[in-house]
C-alpha cells in the first residue's frame, strides 16, 4: 500500500505545477519519518526517490516559488530521515547545496532544517512532527535546552542508518568549511552560515558538533566582519549558541575571541582567493566609476586602477575592504557578546579593564549600530557606569588617547568624542596627568583630514577648555591646583596652541588664555613673561597679512599711511591678546618685574610688525602705570632701549608709542638718569631727518608725560626746540613748531630768558659741517633778530663771527639763508656794531659785495638783497664810492645779457640778477652818499637809470628805477645856497631833466599799469620841482610837453591825472625858459 501511495505522489510531483508537488513531496516526507521509502520504477528503471526526482525537483528549486521551495526542502530532509542509503541522502545533499547562492532568506532556513535532519539527532521525533501543530524546528523551542531524552530516542530509532548519515555528515562539513564559509561570494557565505547556525542549533548536542566547536566557532568569528547583516546577525547568534554548547574551557576562550574581536586584538583572519565577480563593496559604497559604472566586484577595482594609471590603488582598495570588515566584526561580536555576558559573569572579570575603555569609545562610534550594541553590553556587564569608569579611569584615557591618533577615522572621531564626554566634571587628580596629552589629541583633531572629526575635536575643545577654565580658577579651585594646572596647561597652549598654523586652533586657544587669565589670578605670575611676551606678538602674527600689502600699497591708492596704522593699531587693542594683557596688567606685583621687564627688554631690541612694537611700548606704559616707583631699578635700562627703539623705528606711531614709554619711565628715572637721556635727546637735533624727528617725538612726549621732570632742563630743551623749528624737512618743523607753540610763555620773553644758550647753540651749527645744520641756524638767527632787535646787541659778536667765517669758501645750497641771518643782524644791532669797531660795517660789506659777485643767480640776489639791507642799517656815506662802481658794472652786465639769447647762458648760472635787486641797492648808497661824490658818479648815475627805464624793461625795474630817481630828487632837493651844491650839480640836474624825464613819459605810455603811472607821474613831478627850483644860469624848455599835456588827457587813474596837470602846470611856469630851434 505505501508503495502505491508513493508512486501516486512521485506521479503528481512530476506531472503537476510547484504548488500540488509541493505538497506531494511533503506528504512524501511525512511518510520518510516512518520508514524509509521503497524504490521507484519509471521508463523500465529501477531507482531511489530522489534520483527519480532529481531533474524535476532541480526546476522545482529553481523556480520562485518560495513556500513550494521551503516544503521541498524540508520534505528532502524528513525523506532523509530513516534513509540507510547514502547514494539517497547524497541526492538529497545536492538538491539542498545547489541553492547556496539563494538571496531568499526563508528558502535557506528551510534548507538549514533539512540538513538537521539529515545530520541526525534532531531533538524532535516523528510523533511530534505528525500528530502536533509542529511547523519548523525554527519555530519551536530552545532545543538546546529540550529534552535529552527525545535526542537519545531519536538516535536509537536511527541506529540503524547510522553509517549512510556518517558519511553524510562529512560531505555537509566538507561542503560549509572547504567551499561555502570562506567562499569570495557574500551569498555562498550566508548560505554556509545559515546552515551551519542551523545545525549548530538544532543538532548542537550531537557528538560531532560538540567536537566541531572550535572549527565552528572560529568560521563564526570569521563571519562576524561580514558586510551582508544576515550573515554577520547569524554569526553572532552562532557565537552565543557555541558558548552554550562549550565546556568551561570553550566558554573561556570563546570570551577571550569575543573580547580581542572587540579590541581589536583579534587573530589574523584566514585569506580568502578573491575571484573576478567576487564582491569586496556592497554596490554604492564608494561610488561609481568615471564613466558611471558600479565599482563592487574584484574585476571592476582592478579595471578601475589599471584606467587610472595606478595598479597600487587596488591595495588601497582592499585595505579600505579590510577595515571595513573590521568595522562589521566589531558589530557582529558586539551582538554575540551581548548574548553571552549575561551567561558568562565571572569569566569577564578579567577582561574588564580592556573591554571597559573600548566599549567607552564604542559607545560614540560613528555607526549607530555599533553605538546601539555596545551600549547594550555596557548595560550588561557594568552595573553602576559611574563606578566603573571611575575604577578604570586611566585606562580608559590612555586607550582614547591612543586611539585619536589612530589611521582609523571611526576611531579618532569616536576616541575624541569619548574624551570630552568623560572628561567634563573630573576632580584635578584624575586628569593632572593626561591634561597636557588631551590638549594635544583636541588640537591635533581640530586640524583633521576629515571633517567629523575635526568637528569632534570642537566638541573636544569645548570640553577640555571648560575643564581647564574650572581648575584654574581660584574661586572655584585650590590655589596649589590651580597653580598645577596652570604649569601643565598654559605653556603649552603658548607654544602650541597660539602659534599654530591652524585657524580654529589658534582661535580656541587665544579665547582659552583669555579666560584663564581672567580667573586664574596670583596664579598666573609666574607665567607672565611668556604669556605677554606671546600676547604681544600674536598682536602682529595673528592680524590679517592683507594689511601688510595694503599698507605696502597705501600711497597708490591714496591712503595716508598714518591713518592706516593708526586704524590696524587701533583693532589690535580691540582685540582679544590686548584684553589679556590688560588682565596681566592688574595681577602684576614688584616681584613680577624681575622676570617679566628682561623679557620686555628683549622684546624692545627684537620684537617685530607694528601692532607688536606698538603693543609693547603701550604695555610698559601701563606697566610703569601701575608698579610706579617699583620700576626705578630696571628705570636706566628701559630708557636707553625705549630711546634707540624711537630712533630705528620707521613707522611714526610705533616712535611716538615708544616716545611715549620712554616719558612715561623718565618720571621714575633719577636725576643723573633723566639728565643723560634728556641730553640725548637734543642731541638728535644736529643729526639726520629721522634723528631730529624723534628727537621731536621725544620731546613732546617728555612735555605730555613728564613735565615736570623736563622743567628743569629748559635751558638745554627750549634752544634746541627753537633752532630746530627752521629745519629743512616740512614734517619735522612742524613737530618742533607744535612744541613751540605748547610753551606758555610769549616768544620775546622765551627768547630773552634763555638768550645766551640759543645764542650759543646757533654758533654750535654754524661751525657744523652738514649744510642743513648751518642753513637750519642761519634762519633761526634771522628770527631771532626779527624778533628780539636791539637786545640781542649784547650777544651780536659770535653771531656775526660765526656767519662772516661761514660766508667766504664754495658755494652750497641754501647758503643764501646767510646772507639773510646776516642782514637781520645789522639791521637789527647796528648802532653796537659800529660801536664797537668802526672798520666792522666796511668788513661786513666786502664779504657782502663778494657774495655778489658769485656765479649763483638765486644766492647773488639774496646778497645783492643784504646788501641793501646792510646800506640801509649802517648809513655809511663811504659805502658808496665802495659798492656803486660794482653796481653799475653789474646794470651792464645785465643788460648785456638780454642781447644773448637764452641758450647762450650756463645753466648753472641762469640769467643775470635782476636789475631791480641792483637799483635798490643803488638807491640805498645814493640816500646816504654824499652829494659829491654822486656828482663824480653822475655820468654813471644817469646811464643806469636810463638803463633801466628802457622800454624792454619790466615794470617791477621800472618802479625801482622811480625810486632811484626820487632819492636823487629829495638828495639834491634846493634847500639852500647855490653855492653850497657841489661843482656841475646842475649839470647833473639838468640831465636827469632832460634826459630821464622823456623816459618817465614814455613809461606812462607804454606800461598799462595803474601803480606805474601813479609811480611814474609822482617821480616826474619830483623831476619838474627839482628842475624849476634849482638855481640854473639858464633853462630850456622841456621838449616832451605837448606828449605830456596828451597823456594827461587820456589818462585813466585820477591820482596819475592829478599830478600830471601839476606837471603840466609847473613846466609852463618855469622861469627863464630859452627857447631851443631844431
Amino acid at each position: 500500500m505505501v508503495k502505491n501511495v508513493v508512486d501516486i505522489l512521485v506521479k503528481v510531483v512530476t506531472s503537476e505545477g510547484s504548488a500540488l508537488a509541493s505538497v506531494a513531496m511533503e506528504s512524501l516526507g511525512h511518510i520518510g519519518l516512518r520508514c524509509a521509502l521503497p524504490s521507484i520504477n519509471q521508463n523500465s528503471s529501477t531507482g531511489t526517490l530522489l534520483s527519480v526526482l532529481r531533474e524535476r525537483l532541480t526546476k522545482l528549486l529553481s523556480e520562485n516559488d518560495t513556500k513550494a521551495q521551503q516544503k521541498i526542502l524540508v520534505s528532502l530532509g524528513h525523506i532523509s530521515w530513516n534513509e540507510m542509503s547514502f547514494p539517497h541522502l547524497n541526492d538529497a545533499l545536492d538538491l539542498i547545496f545547489s541553492l547556496s547562492r539563494s538571496k531568499v532568506e526563508d528558502v535557506l532556513f528551510a534548507a538549514g532544517e533539512a540538513l538537521s535532519f539529515i545530520w541526525g539527532e534532531v531533538p524532535v521525533t516523528a510523533d511530534v512532527i505528525l500528530e502536533t501543530n509542529f511547523v519548523s524546528l525554527s519555530q519551536a523551542t530552545n532545543y538546546l535546552t529540550g529534552d535529552a531524552s527525545l535526542v537519545s530516542s531519536n538516535s536509537y530509532e536511527k541506529s540503524g542508518c547510522e553509517e549512510a548519515h556518517s558519511i553524510a555528515r562529512e560531505e555537509i562539513i566538507k561542503k560549509l568549511f572547504e567551499t561555502l564559509i570562506y567562499s569570495s561570494r557574500k551569498e555562498e557565505r550566508c548560505a554556509g552560515t545559515v546552515w551551519l547556525v542551523s545545525l549548530t542549533m538544532y543538532c548542537g548536542r550531537h557528538k560531532k558538533i560538540l567536537e566541531l566547536l572550535p572549527q565552528i566557532q572560529e568560521a563564526l568569528s570569521h563571519l562576524l566582519g561580514d558586510p551582508n547583516e544576515l550573515t554577520q546577525d547569524l554569526a553572532s547568534q552562532g557565537m552565543s549558541i557555541v558558548y552554550e554548547l562549550g565546556d568551561a574551557s570553550m566558554k573561556e576562550e570563546l570570551v577571550h575571541a569575543l573580547v580581542n574581536t572587540l579590541t581589536g586584538a583579534a587573530r589574523k583572519k584566514k585569506a580568502i582567493k578573491l575571484m573576478e565577480d567576487s564582491e569586496v563593496f556592497q554596490e554604492g559604497t564608494i561610488g561609481n566609476n568615471p564613466t558611471g559604472g558600479k565599482l563592487s566586484t574584484y574585476k571592476e577595482l582592478c579595471s578601475l586602477a589599471n584606467e587610472m594609471g595606478q595598479p597600487d590603488l587596488i591595495y588601497k582598495f582592499m585595505d579600505l575592504a579590510n577595515y571595513q570588515a573590521a568595522l562589521n566584526s566589531k558589530r557582529g561580536a558586539a551582538f554575540g557578546f551581548s548574548k553571552i555576558a549575561k551567561q558568562a559573569g565571572e569569566a569577564l572579570q578579567p577582561y574588564l579593564n580592556t573591554l571597559i575603555p573600548r566599549l567607552v569609545r564604542y559607545q560614540h562610534d560613528p555607526d549607530k549600530n555599533i553605538q546601539d550594541s555596545m551600549a547594550h553590553i555596557w548595560k550588561l556587564i557594568v552595573s553602576d557606569p559611574k563606578k566603573a569608569i571611575d575604577e578604570h579611569y586611566d585606562a580608559i584615557v590612555e586607550d582614547l588617547l591612543v586611539q585619536s591618533g589612530s589611521r582609523l577615522w571611526r576611531s579618532r572621531e569616536a576616541s575624541c568624542l569619548a574624551l570630552a564626554d568623560i572628561i567634563q566634571g573630573r576632580r584635578y587628580s584624575q586628569v593632572c596627568k593626561h591634561l597636557r596629552n588631551i590638549w594635544t589629541t583636541t588640537f591635533r583633531a581640530m586640524d583633521d583630514i576629515k571633517e567629523t572629526v575635526r568637528t569632534a575635536g570642537d566638541s573636544l575643545c569645548r570640553a577640555v577648555s571648560s575643564l581647564t577654565i574650572r581648575l584654574c580658577d581660584i574661586s572655584l579651585t585650590s590655589t596649589s591646583e590651580a597653580n598645577e594646572t596652570m604649569n601643565i596647561v598654559l605653556p603649552y597652549l603658548l607654544s602650541e596652541g597660539i602659534l599654530s598654523k591652524v585657524s580654529s586652533v589658534q582661535k580656541a586657544a587665544i579665547s582659552l588664555v583669555m579666560k584663564l587669565a581672567k580667573g586664574a589670578g596670583p596664579a598666573l605670575r609666574p607665567h607672565l613673561p611668556e604669556l605677554v611676551s606671546c600676547m604681544l606678538e600674536c598682536l602682529s602674527s595673528l592680524e590679517d597679512q592683507r594689511l601688510n600689502y595694503v599698507e605696502m600699497h597705501a600711497g597708490n591708492a591714496g591712503i595716508k599711511t598714518d591713518k592706516l596704522e593708526t586704524l590696524r593699531i587701533a583693532v589690535a587693542k580691540d582685540s582679544p591678546m590686548w584684553e589679556t594683557l590688560d588682565i596681566c596688567i592688574k595681577v602684576v606685583d614688584k616681584n613680577s618685574l624681575d622676570l617679566l621687564v628682561p623679557r620686555l627688554a628683549q622684546m624692545i631690541r627684537s620684537a617685530v610688525g607694528l601692532n607688536t612694537r606698538v603693543g609693547v611700548a603701550s604695555f610698559i606704559t601701563l606697566l610703569v602705570q601701575k608698579v610706579m616707583v617699583d620700576i626705578k631699578p630696571f628705570a636706566a635700562v628701559l630708557m636707553k632701549l625705549l630711546h634707540s627703539a624711537v630712533l630705528e623705528e620707521r613707522s611714526s606711531a610705533a616712535k611716538k608709542a615708544f616716545a611715549s614709554s620712554c616719558a612715561t619711565v623718565l618720571k621714575y628715572a633719577s636725576p643723573p638718569q633723566a639728565q643723560k637721556l634728556i641730553e640725548d635727546t637734543t642731541s638728535l637735533h644736529s643729526g639726520g631727518k629721522n634723528d631730529q624727528l624723534s628727537g621731536a617725538i621725544l620731546i613732546k612726549a617728555y612735555l605730555s608725560n613728564a613735565s615736570d621732570i623736563l622743567g628743569g632742563y629748559n635751558a638745554v630743551v627750549i634752544p634746541v626746540i627753537f633752532v630746530s623749528r627752521f629745519d629743512d624737512d616740512k614734517d619735522t618743523s612742524a613737530l618742533y613748531e607744535e612744541l613751540w607753540e605748547d610753551i606758555p610763555s610769549s616768544e620775546r620773553v622765551t627768547l630773552t630768558l634763555y638768550l645766551p644758550e640759543i645764542v650759543s647753540l646757533l654758533c654750535d651749527g654754524m661751525s657744523l659741517s652738514s649744510w642743513a645744520g648751518k642753513r637750519k641756524s642761519a634762519k633761526a638767527i634771522k628770527k631771532l633778530c626779527d624778533v628780539l632787535g636791539e637786545p640781542l646787541s649784547a650777544h651780536y659778536q659770535n653771531i656775526l663771527k660765526s656767519l662772516l667765517k661761514e660766508l667766504p669758501g664754495r658755494f652750497w645750497e641754501g647758503k643764501d639763508a646767510i646772507l639773510d641771518a646776516l642782514a637781520s643782524l645789522c639791521a637789527c644791532c647796528h648802532v653796537a656794531i659800529t660801536a664797537e669797531d668802526s672798520c666792522l660795517p666796511s668788513v661786513i660789506l666786502n664779504c657782502v659785495c663778494a657774495a655778489c659777485s658769485r656765479k649763483s643767480k638765486l644766492y647773488r640776489e639774496a646778497a645783492f638783497l643784504c646788501l641793501h639791507k646792510v646800506i640801509t642799517a649802517f648809513r655809511d656815506p663811504g659805502f658808496f664810492n665802495s659798492v656803486f662802481p660794482m653796481l653799475f658794472e653789474v646794470s651792464n652786465q645785465s643788460a648785456i645779457s638780454k642781447t644773448k639769447g637764452s641758450a647762450e647762458l650756463d645753466e648753472s648760472e641762469g640769467a643775470s640778477v635782476s636789475l631791480d635787486k641792483v637799483l635798490n641797492c643803488a638807491t640805498s648808497c645814493i640816500s646816504v652818499a654824499f652829494p659829491q661824490d654822486i656828482i663824480n658818479q653822475k655820468k654813471n648815475v644817469v646811464e643806469l637809470i636810463l638803463n633801466s627805464l628802457l622800454p624792454e624793461e619790466s615794470w617791477q625795474v621800472k618802479l625801482s628805477s622811480f625810486l632811484c630817481i626820487k632819492e636823487l630828487c629829495l638828495k639834491f632837493d634846493n634847500s639852500g645856497d647855490s653855492n653850497t651844491w657841489p661843482q656841475d650839480t646842475a649839470y647833473l640836474v639838468e640831465e636827469l631833466f632832460h634826459l630821464v624825464s622823456p623816459k618817465l613819459v614814455d613809461s606812462i605810455r607804454l606800461v598799462k599799469i595803474a601803480q606805474v603811472h601813479v609811480a611814474a607821474s609822482e617821480c616826474l613831478l619830483d623831476l619838474s620841482k627839482l628842475y624849476r627850483d634849482f638855481p640854473l644860469s639858464n633853462r630850456t624848455e622841456a621838449k616832451f610837453e605837448d606828449e605830456l599835456t596828451e597823456l594827461c588827457e587820456s589818462e585813466k587813474s585820477e591820482q596819475a591825472k592829478a599830478i600830471l596837470k601839476e606837471c603840466l602846470a609847473i613846466l609852463k611856469a618855469l622861469p627863464g625858459v630859452t627857447m631851443t630851434t631844431d
